[in-house]
């Protein structure tokens, strides 16, 4: 059966999780339609996204509808925050995608979030189709969206339905058809399929209606034109039309079940057991209880690591959101138990370097956190790594002199989920200190150092170059890997993993190469832990040799104000 792994992403607010219920609805998954603001609904399962009225974290439900072709299109969907506080949570889901539905409000049009998920989705080359929703609020329009989302898009919108009585209660939607439609269609299609133009202008029958919506499909999988209906997920009105667009406009497979396994992590939860559960999605292969596997991982310093492991349960979604027991295959998301040490951004199988970048900028604020109990300290500490398990940006760690729990986080929503996690989850109450912005330091020039023991038994030399921007931090041997124990190697590279936590004025270290240029033991075998002193010893001299710089986060922002309000405006941002 053809699998299309579809996400559903939107602007806070746009109607994204109502039109993931409507879809569930008419596809038989559920026979009630639960709301938001009831707190009933299917994937806000979570009881604190029930009580907020917002997701938190994303959620995996499967359902299916007649293909192009006529079979079954098995469609896994994955429900995405809309809060700018849960974009990476967005962007662990984006990474698994063969298309998308962008859900825009035909009332507020193309809003800030909106503009930075058309960017991630264009920039992923993720093929995805447009719903225009609300379109029986007050101040609904069909004009002015079209027209803000031709500004807003690379690829050319063009609309397959368009509202009647926009702006009512009653509002409905009628499917587009007619000599001005097809003229419309071609037009925006020639561009890219001359064999349509010549047969418009020039061929003695010009083209069908049908064959240019076979031309939409095509150029729409290769994320050139996006279609866009309207309509009113609340009251169901045009959600039919939007089924059929998934299978006639975006791209499934039914993948080759022959090849290699390769799967990537994008997802880590716990059972009631307090037992990990992974969700991975399927590239390639297929994967079965007990089968032996490579997880792959990137670790800090850049390297790749592997190890083998079993997984001992291994389910995938096949009708609603409850996965079964049965052996994953190619484009299928399973969720998978018995890998410990599983981790978000794992790849199963073989590693893949064009999957996991960054999409979105890092967490720009930290916060310290406190227990209000301080026996319960450690238990804190515990408990915020847990949760860096389902989402890894959090990055709890113990920072400055004092060794402070401290996390990263995207704003003040974030931290409040987080202290109520901590109190319904953990029962740890806690305070938040007032949140302050990150920053970072870069290598500013070349600094090397060597050090040794004082018996001579043991020697270490680094050198700390800058990097390219964005790149992170790179590990690289220049000597012979033979040169040192296999641990002592390990001992180099997780002292530099937490070295590079604190430069030379108490900030990360980022954008840097970090070069073994020296490493030997001698006689009298050194133990792994003087390889961790002299690394760390070496580290912080060689940075200092070269010098950071102090580096603050750097935001672009876009204004839509009304004309009469850009001279006061601008006013405040030259005085500012």
């Amino acid at each position: 059966m053809p699998t299309l792994n579809l996400g559903i992403v939107a602007h806070v607010d746009a109607g994204k999780t109502t039109l993931t219920e409507r879809l569930l609805f008419e596809t038989g998954v559920i026979s009630q339609i639960g709301r938001v603001d009831h707190g009933d609904t299917t994937t806000d399962a979570d009881d604190l996204e029930r009580r907020r009225g917002i997701t938190i974290r994303s959620a995996v439900v499967t359902f299916t509808i007649p293909a192009a072709d006529g079979r079954d299109l098995k469609v896994n969907l994955i429900d995405t925050p809309g809060h700018f506080d849960f974009v990476a949570e967005v962007e662990r889901a984006l990474a698994v995608l063969d298309g998308a539905v962008l859900v825009v409000s035909a009332v507020e049009g193309v809003q800030a979030q909106t503009r930075a998920l058309i960017r991630i989705l264009e920039r992923l080359g993720i093929p995805y189709l447009i719903f225009a929703n609300k379109i029986d609020r007050a101040g609904a329009t069909y004009d002015s969206t079209v027209h803000a989302l031709r500004s807003a898009l690379h690829g050319d919108p063009i609309a397959l339905t368009e509202p009647i009585g926009p702006g009512s209660g009653g509002a409905e939607v009628r499917t587009r058809c007619g000599p001005e439609f097809l003229s419309e269609l071609v037009e925006l299609l020639s561009e890219h399929d001359e064999r349509l133009l010549r047969q418009y202008i020039e061929g003695a029958r010009p083209p069908s209606q049908g064959e240019a919506l076979a031309s939409l499909a095509d150029q729409t999988r290769s994320g050139r034109t996006h279609p866009v209906l309207f309509g009113s997920a609340l009251r169901g009105v045009g959600v039919t039309d939007l089924l059929g667009a998934l299978a006639a406009f975006l791209p499934a497979g039914d993948g080759d079940a022959g090849r290699a396994l390769h799967a990537s992590v994008f997802k880590i939860d716990r059972d009631r057991a307090g037992h990990k559960i992974a969700y991975v999605r399927l590239h390639k292969g297929t994967l079965s209880a007990r089968d032996r596997v490579a997880v792959n991982r990137r670790a800090p310093t850049g390297t790749i690591e592997q190890h083998d492991a079993r997984p001992i349960s291994v389910r995938t979604f096949d009708h609603g959101a409850v996965a079964i027991d049965t052996p994953a295959g190619p484009g299928d998301i399973a969720v998978i138990r018995g890998i410990k040490d599983i981790a978000i951004g794992d790849q199963l199988g073989h590693w893949d370097p064009a999957l996991g970048g960054r999409l979105f900028a890092p967490p720009g604020l930290e916060s310290v956190v406190r227990a209000c109990d301080p026996a319960q300290r450690t238990a804190l500490f515990q408990a915020l790594q847990e949760l860096s398990e389902q989402d890894p940006l959090i990055d709890a760690r113990l920072d400055g002199v004092d060794q402070e729990v401290t996390v990263s986080v995207y704003g003040e929503v974030q931290k409040e989920v987080i202290a109520a996690r901590l109190e319904a989850d953990y029962g740890i109450r806690t305070d938040f200190l007032p949140t302050r912005t990150v920053h970072v330091e870069r290598v500013a020039a070349t600094g090397e150092d060597y050090e040794q023991t004082a018996t001579g038994n043991a020697s270490v030399g680094l050198r700390v170059e800058p990097g390219p921007a964005e790149s992170g931090v790179r590990y690289v041997m220049s000597i012979e890997r033979g040169y040192l124990l296999p641990s002592f190697h390990t001992a180099i590279e997780e002292t530099l993993t937490s070295a590079v936590r604190n430069g030379l004025y108490g900030w990360r270290v980022t954008d840097c190469v970090v070069t073994l240029i020296h490493g030997r033991y001698h006689a009298a075998t050194p133990s792994a832990g003087e390889y961790r002193r002299l690394s760390a010893l070496a580290f912080a001299r060689a940075l200092a040799h070269a010098g950071t710089t102090v580096c603050a986060p750097v935001s672009r922002f876009e204004l839509e104000l009304p004309s009469d309000a850009l001279t006061s405006v601008l006013a405040t941002l030259v005085s500012a």
